[in-house]
């Protein structure tokens, strides 16, 4: 009698089997693939791990011509499941071909459930043998074995909620980019692929709407008053009750009343405990937000460490909706193997005690919440994951999981109402008096803030009284914490695929993070700029929030799979009629920008930004000479005139005072304004281009300057005041006039380099009569 165990990775596969095998496993090769062999109760058992998935869905072959193929044929088109890794499904075969009992193992999730049922098709097709499922939340010994004990049916449901996901998806992906990516190709030279896809693009619109309520911000001022007390050596400070004051005439009208007052008495005093509650048992959301807010990790990363901590056998699986534990949750255990080791005296602690958990209200009906499974040591950690971060996410698991059994911390909060001539101000403190669950979970930190000891009606002395002007500040960027929050409350992925989503659009080069901070790029942003104008169904959650719903009704067997993909598709037809219905607004502003990206990479050609329509200006030369314009014509025909001849250099550090667009040098001779001519017919030439003075003119009282005839190929020192006098330089060589001067005769030090020469630094006044040696060193510099 022979067993074959499927289950979703390979590492899983020889935990699994190391555990059913009680240590006497044998390892082997079946189409490349390892099967771990082991002897169990009279049969034979072989354990294999799959590679996730290893079947897909794609268009046929005829449909993959972008230009050949209507991209609106896409949605009604019936996408082809095909192998995608054939060594495993060769395996697969091989192993089914002669088993009496099929098991599948996978993780215990709709993908999960969908990756089993891939193996289960191919297996069916040369074998009969009866398929089971063993389910389990953690990798541990006890589980593992109750688990094949106990079987059950594989969930076509699940499975096929998977399925419909991946069609949808699809459909969705394909159509939408080829269409905006060909649209756009029909007015502006581009290789790029324009990626919209049915998450990725919501979760960038999420980061969109902040950026642009970033961008139109109108800060405003405000006054705020604000008091420095004093009593019995101590100092506190008081806010004035009426906080942010936008009327100036108000906050002046009172700060003028009391900005003398010396004295002033505390009229009302009190004094609560208040208790902090531990957090709600960690389900995946919860995870990757705190690894990302407290440790820093992106949600990609965080979740990569969490699989192979679970597939280690350290934590229990760690997609889960779930923050309650169950009734029967055997929490003892656990705590006991946490007796020892660096988390031994809070383990103790709860032990000591009736174990609570303090439970949220989300059940996914399918995993616990995520909680360690044994204590491991750093070094353990460090030996099995070959990941940075491991140790990290482990702790902070570790420590959520005892803080939530832990008491709630208590402070003793103080608030002070203090009156300064019939001015109210209000001063508050805080005083942990017992640290409950935080001695255990230091990231949640809560400092004291100190009040003096004071009663009612006592008067304090006041050192000072401010009125301080502020101004309103922008929202601040998003954090992945926070993006993630929206993502789990408008429906868009799920606990698992969040952080791919996420990783997509950093990818894509749509947004990227920077600290825990998400920064949206110019792409990403242009991007969901064109298609919140057009199409702004595509940047909001609404649609995707409903396809998802429609998703999981089929994972409850509420909805039949076929009924879900045509009303998903129908969905997906409706954003699509609203793409093509508004096309010519959606290309032309993606199709400028993208001609704009162009011309910003041309530093030649570049000119800076249009000051009527904010579009690019760049030189333009046609046959009849040449000019500035802007991208955006025809429809901002703002142009400016160019000398005839010379080459244009745009000196982009300068600015122009008389308010041209940029300023440009002509070749080696003058510069140029655009908008305003040429430069030496400015007033405000020598404020904008002062000479570099070297030293003082010893004819007169004007300072000596450098002179560049470039046609005739010399250089030499003039005066300001037009003299006369001048002095030469060396003829070859580049020369560059240094800060530092010399002693001598306070005149600048030049450096000059010759080709295959070393450099040479010396007093620009050659009959600077420095040294010896500096003569004759000038000698043979100036010949």
């Amino acid at each position: 009698m022979t067993t074959v165990v499927f289950t979703e990775k390979n590492k899983a596969a020889a935990q699994i089997a190391k555990i059913l095998g009680t240590g006497s496993v044998s390892r082997t090769s079946v189409e490349g693939v390892q099967v771990y062999e082991f002897k169990k109760n009279s049969k034979h058992w072989c354990v294999m791990g799959l590679a996730g998935h290893i079947m897909g869905y794609d268009y046929p072959e005829e449909y993959n011509n972008w230009h050949a193929v209507d991209p609106k044929v896409l949605l009604d088109a019936a996408p082809v499941k095909s192998v995608t890794k054939q060594s495993y499904a060769n395996a697969i075969t091989r192993l089914a071909s002669s088993a009496d009992d099929i098991i599948l193992a996978c993780d215990f999730d709709r993908e999960g459930e969908n990756i089993g049922f891939e193996a289960k098709s191919i297996a069916e097709k040369v074998s009969k043998a009866p398929v089971k499922r063993a389910r389990f939340s953690s990798l541990s010994t006890g589980e593992i074995n109750r688990a094949f004990e106990e079987p059950v049916a594989p969930d076509e449901n699940m499975a096929m909620a998977a399925e419909a996901r991946q069609i949808l998806d699809l459909k969705m992906g394909a159509a939408f980019t080829r269409y905006v990516t060909l649209s756009v190709r029909e007015r502006v030279r581009t290789k790029g692929v324009l990626s919209i896809g049915p998450c990725q693009t919501p979760t960038c619109g999420f980061v969109y709407e902040r950026e642009r309520s970033i961008r139109n911000f109108k800060s405003k001022d405000f006054w705020k008053i604000e008091a420095l007390f004093s009593t019995h050596g101590y100092d506190f400070t008081g806010l004035h009750r009426g906080g942010h004051m936008q009327d100036k005439a108000k906050a002046d009208c009172v700060f003028a009343r009391i900005k003398d007052c010396k004295v002033a008495t505390i009229t009302k005093k009190t004094v609560k405990e208040a208790a902090t509650n531990p957090p709600y048992p960690l389900n995946t959301t919860e995870f990757l937000k705190r690894a990302s807010k407290f440790l820093g990790i992106s949600p990609e990363q965080s979740l990569e460490i969490a699989e192979q901590l679970y597939l280690s056998g350290f934590i229990s699986y760690p997609r889960t909706e779930t923050n309650r534990y169950a009734d029967d949750f055997e929490f003892k255990p656990i705590l006991v193997s946490f007796t020892k080791g660096v988390y031994a005296e809070y383990a103790l602690s709860i032990l000591s005690g009736e174990i609570t958990s303090i439970n949220g209200k989300k059940d996914g009906h399918d995993h616990p919440p995520i909680h360690p499974v044994h204590y491991v040591s750093k070094t353990d950690i460090e030996k099995a994951i070959a990941l940075s971060n491991a140790w990290q996410i482990y702790d902070l698991i570790v420590r959520y999981f005892l803080a939530n059994l832990m008491k709630p911390a208590l402070f003793e909060k103080t608030r002070l109402e203090i009156t300064v001539k019939d001015e109210i101000f209000d001063s508050t403190g805080s005083v942990q008096k017992d640290a409950g669950w935080l001695r255990v979970y230091p990231f949640e930190t809560k400092n004291d803030k100190l009040l003096p000891p004071v009663e009612e009606r006592q008067n304090v002395g006041i050192k000072k009284i401010t009125n301080t002007k502020s101004r309103t500040s922008p929202p601040k960027k998003l954090t992945e914490a926070e993006l993630l929050t929206l993502m789990d409350k408008h429906g868009i992925g799920t606990k698992a695929t969040a952080p791919s989503h996420i990783a997509t659009n950093k990818k894509r080069g749509y947004f990227e993070t920077k600290g825990k901070s998400v920064f949206i790029l110019e792409t990403g942003f242009t991007l969901m700029d064109a298609l919140n104008k057009s199409v702004p169904i595509l940047v909001k959650p609404d649609i995707r929030a409903r396809i998802e719903s429609l998703i999981q009704e089929v994972e409850n067997g509420e909805k039949d799979f076929e009924a879900s993909l045509v009303e998903g598709t129908t969905l997906i037809k409706e954003m699509y009629s609203q793409l093509t219905s508004n096309k010519n607004e959606l290309v032309s502003q993606l199709a400028g920008t993208i001609r704009d990206e162009t011309v910003v990479v041309d530093k030649k050609n570049y000119v800076g930004e249009c000051p009527k329509c904010q579009r690019v200006l760049r030189i333009i030369t046609t046959d009849k000479g040449r000019f500035v314009g802007c991208t955006g014509y025809p429809q901002c025909k703002n142009t400016y005139s160019l000398p005839k001849v010379g080459a244009i250099n745009i000196l982009r550090s300068r600015k122009c005072k008389k308010g041209g667009v940029a300023v440009a040098k002509v070749g080696n001779k003058y510069h140029w304004a655009m908008g305003i001519g040429p430069c030496f017919n400015c007033d405000m030439e020598k404020v904008c281009f002062p000479s570099e003075i070297i030293g003082a003119c010893p004819k007169c009282d004007g300072d000596m300057f450098l002179i560049n005839i470039t046609s005739k190929n010399t250089r030499f020192l003039g005066c300001t005041k037009r003299c006369g006098h001048t002095r030469s330089l060396p003829k070859n060589g580049r020369l560059t006039i240094l800060k530092k001067v010399c002693e001598r005769c306070g005149w600048r030090m030049i450096r000059v380099k010759e080709q295959d020469k070393d450099a040479r630094e010396f007093c620009a006044n050659r009959v600077c009569a420095q040294s010896s040696s500096q003569r004759k060193a000038n000698r043979r510099l100036y010949g």
